[in-house]
């Protein structure tokens, strides 16, 4: 093989005085050694000015690169390079450009249809159009070590950790209570802190606490949580702390799949763990309506804000609902029982007598109810006649021709009936229907709104009282309701 040095100098010599970018890269601090930033940024600007190129931008980001598309940086120079902003691309290390074969591609792109040149200064390779053959073995190459490297480096520091993990000293931060010393190579109880894991177990294995009670109950006991300015524990924070198994003196290693005793000490015992875990598993949950029915709709009579709901679930399976204005400026602090709506709600309901709905409104909505179901009618009858020609041309088309062929007569018989159908069962069923529903609209109107409003389903009430009245105000004496003008027409006292 004869190699032509005079073509490996003037691709050298001809990146004198072009424009040029730089590309740094790393993704965590072990990479800062040796290949910081800083490092890279010295090698590519050094590189850059020896050839008296003019540096347009400076890309530095601090991201892994094992995965395509996924560099914000990256994908903003190759944009800069296509639309021919500069024409060479510095970078330190191939492995600091990429880690992976997609992105790899997009440089072998820009090297190939776009006419730029890339340089590895680390270790002073040039590559570009018409490109060496090897030279993008070389780059692949390093693409899929670099890509192994960090895979195998991965491997065995997840497999250091699961072992350490197994040995009984978890390797990841203690949680609340305790503290980690490496020296003893296990968790030490933080005395103080355990007091308030242990009485937050004890209140809530009563059974007469929610999880938020517990969080009330604990700061009005004096046990204050210091990682909140507030000294109140937050109820997710709770909830998990309810729920941690390493308070027993155990945990469990999830890789391994394994549950280990740990070289901690216990802070509460398994049958209090056990119970504290059955009976979060057997409190209710709230159901979808406390999370929509009255929303939006109940507003504060002294302030005019919208009342917040708020649900109290006990472990025991009793369950409150309160609304409540949360408006720090008001001064009334109103807070009404749902129940207490709700049959103040169903009250105004009786006053309203669907019975005195002038016969022309009733008329209307009742054609619009069965205009539906009308038209269809109509079309049936006129299938009849449809069906009826339909089934005289084939027979006029049978005489015409002289045909006798039974198998073909039945099967055009047979389409036209299945697409017609029993035309009479029909017109039926769709008239019994029409009636069924005009019975129904009769009867409706002679009664209170309220004996047809505990029929509908949640959505179906939620829709009635937003037809019917356009305000809710709640105050200490309950819910006072301003009826529509048109439900204030039908209402008797």
């Amino acid at each position: 093989m004869i190699f032509d040095y005079k073509s490996i100098l003037n691709k050298w010599k001809n990146l004198t005085s072009l424009d040029c970018v730089y590309y740094c890269r790393v993704s965590s601090k072990d990479q800062e050694k040796g290949t910081s930033i800083e490092d890279q940024k010295k090698l590519c600007e050094t590189f850059c000015n020896g050839y008296k190129m003019n540096i347009v931008e400076g890309f530095i980001e601090n991201v892994s690169a094992m995965k395509g598309g996924k560099r914000r940086e990256f994908n903003k120079m190759v944009q800069m390079l296509k639309e021919g902003k500069a024409k060479v691309l510095v970078c330190a290390y191939a492995d600091r450009l990429t880690r992976n074969g997609a992105d790899g591609d997009i440089i072998k792109e820009l090297i190939e249809d776009y006419g730029i040149i890339v340089v590895l200064v680390v270790p002073n390779r040039i590559m570009q159009d018409p490109v060496d053959p090897a030279d993008f073995m070389l780059f692949d190459m390093e693409i899929a070590f670099s890509n192994y490297r960090v895979r195998l480096d991965r491997q065995r520091c997840n497999a250091g950790i699961i072992a350490k993990n197994l040995s009984g000293y978890r390797s990841t931060k203690s949680p609340y209570g305790y503290m980690n010393d490496n020296e003893l190579g296990r968790a030490v109880i933080i005395d103080s802190r355990a007091n308030f894991v242990r009485k937050a177990f004890e209140l809530y294995a009563t059974g007469n606490y929610s999880v938020p009670e517990v969080a009330n109950e604990l700061f009005e006991q004096g046990f204050m949580y210091e990682r909140k300015s507030d000294m109140k524990i937050p109820l997710s924070t709770l909830d998990s702390m309810l729920r941690n198994l390493f308070y027993t003196g155990k945990y469990y290693v999830k890789k391994a799949d394994e549950y280990v005793n740990g070289t901690h000490d216990a802070i509460i015992s398994d049958e209090l763990f056990e119970k504290v875990q059955k009976l979060l598993k057997s409190a209710p949950k709230a159901s979808r309506r406390y999370k929509e029915f009255y929303s939006n709709l109940l507003t504060c009579a002294n302030c005019e804000h919208y009342l917040t709901q708020d649900i109290k679930m006990k472990p025991n399976g009793k369950k409150y609902v309160y609304y409540r204005c949360m408006n720090p400026k008001c001064d009334e602090k109103v807070s009404v029982r749902e129940v207490s709506i709700d049959d103040d709600v169903n009250t105004y309901l009786k006053e309203i007598r669907l019975g005195l709905i002038p016969d022309e409104i009733i008329a209307e909505g009742l054609k619009n109810e069965i205009s539906g179901m009308s038209q269809n009618l109509s079309t049936l009858k006129r299938n009849i006649s449809r069906k009826y020609h339909s089934e005289q041309g084939v027979m006029e088309k049978v005489v015409k021709n002289g045909i006798t062929d039974e198998k073909y007569i039945n099967d055009k018989m047979s389409a036209i009936q299945e697409k017609y159908g029993d035309l009479d069962t029909q017109i039926l069923a769709t008239e019994k229907q029409i009636e069924t529903v005009k019975s129904k609209v009769t009867e409706t109107f002679t009664k209170r709104l309220y004996d047809v409003y505990m029929g509908f389903d949640i959505p179906t009430k939620r829709k009635v009282l937003e037809l019917m009245a356009n305000i809710f105000k709640c105050d200490e004496n309950g819910l006072k309701m301003t009826f529509k003008s048109a439900f204030r027409k039908i209402r008797r006292r």
